[in-house]
């Protein structure tokens, strides 16, 4: 919950309908600041009170400063469901690959004069790709108060509903680990103690 001394916050997110997009906006609803999810398809997720949609492309830098105007930070799972991203069979798409969604978002969130980024995917197992080491230079040398975050990819079958009703268990929680990650997240946006650095949570 949200106390005396934690500001109400405006946070945009990028792959909304992966499990941990959904984690992320029970996470932030609960902590009672306003989230924002940026989607191709706006009635694809379900209206509820704090949380708005907005259109969004990552890869697209007037699109990206168009979306995340007005907000305090914004969140960006790279590997998620229904987010423009590598081709799964071959692997390589120049539209679509890190590189391109870094550079879009470093421009637009420079225009938009919104100044943090957590960038989120599985960099373990992209590290190597030339893309992603360029991807990462290009973040090393801009003075946004980025952070990296390692978290293992999921899918796409947890909606908000079904993780809002899951944390109310308690201890009978099936997906506390999620909620556990997307809760560390949440404290990096509220509490930055790991500017220009990368940070794992592990599945």
């Amino acid at each position: 919950m949200l106390n005396a001394e934690t500001p109400r916050l405006k946070f945009a997110l990028y792959g909304a309908h992966a499990d941990l997009g959904s984690a992320l906006l029970v996470e932030l609803l609960s902590r009672q600041h306003e989230a924002v999810a940026l989607l191709e398809e706006l009635n694809s997720i379900s209206a509820r009170p704090g949380l708005r949609t907005k259109p969004g492309d990552p890869f697209d830098p007037l699109s990206v400063s168009e979306s995340v105007a007005g907000m305090d930070a914004v969140i960006c799972l790279f590997h998620t469901p229904q987010l423009p991203s590598l081709d799964a069979v071959t692997g390589e798409s120049p539209r679509h690959d890190l590189y391109q969604a870094v550079e879009a978002l470093l421009l637009g969130l420079s225009r938009a004069s919104v100044g943090r980024l957590l960038l989120v995917a599985d960099f373990p197992a992209i590290a190597q790709q030339p893309e992603v080491e360029a991807a990462l230079q290009r973040l090393a040398a801009h003075p946004l108060h980025w952070t990296l975050v390692d978290a293992p990819s999921a899918g796409n079958r947890l909606t908000v509903e079904t993780l809002a009703e899951a944390a109310a268990k308690g201890d009978a929680n099936p997906y506390r680990e999620l909620q556990r990650i997307a809760a560390g997240i949440v404290d990096e946006l509220e509490r930055p103690q790991h500017v220009h650095q990368r940070i794992h949570f592990s599945g």
